[in-house]
C-alpha cells in the first residue's frame, strides 16, 4: 500500500492544528507509513499530587501515534480510535515524553497499532495498543488536510 508523502504533509498538519495538540505544544512525525512519533514537552501543570506527570499524558501521547501510524496508511478517511489498552510501567516526573506507535496490522475498516512511551532520557514508561476504525470522515473535509 503506497502513502504518498503528501498525504503525510496534510495529516501532520491537520493534527497540528488540533487544540490539544498546540495545548499541550505537541509535535508529530510520520517515519513513513505505518510510523508515527508523538512528543510532549515536559510542563508541571500537567503533573498530578505527588509532581509525577499525569497518567493521561501518556496515554494521550501513545493513542495519538497510534492514531497517526494507522492514519498515515488511509489516505482518504480519518481513523477513530475504537479501543486503546494501556500498561502504565513506571511514573514520569520533570521530563517530557514521547512515543512510537507503529502499525502492526491493517484491513479494508480496522488498524492495530502499538505505542511505547519513553521520557525524554530514554526511559520505557508504558506500552498499548489500539484498535482503529476507518470512518466515513473526509480528510478532505478536516481543518487544515488541505490548506
Amino acid at each position: 500500500m503506497g502513502t504518498s508523502s503528501t498525504h503525510i504533509e496534510r495529516l501532520t498538519r491537520c493534527c497540528m492544528k488540533c487544540k490539544i495538540s498546540r495545548f499541550l505544544d505537541k509535535t508529530i512525525t510520520i517515519e513513513k507509513a505505518g510510523v508515527a512519533r508523538v512528543a510532549i514537552p515536559f510542563h508541571p501543570d500537567l503533573t498530578q499530587n505527588s509532581d509525577f506527570l499525569h497518567a493521561a499524558m501518556l496515554f494521550e501521547v501513545a493513542d495519538t501515534a497510534g492514531f497517526m501510524a494507522a492514519n498515515s496508511m488511509e489516505e482518504t478517511y480519518s481513523v477513530l480510535t475504537v479501543d486503546y489498552h494501556i500498561n502504565l510501567i513506571r511514573p514520569v516526573q520533570k521530563e517530557g515524553i514521547y512515543a512510537t506507535g507503529e502499525v502492526v496490522t491493517a484491513g479494508k475498516t480496522l488498524y492495530v497499532a502499538r505505542s511505547d512511551v519513553y521520557t525524554d532520557s530514554g526511559r520505557l514508561v508504558a506500552a498499548g495498543q489500539g484498535t482503529y476504525t476507518v470512518s466515513r470522515i473526509p480528510l478532505a473535509e478536516l481543518d487544515g488536510y488541505n490548506d
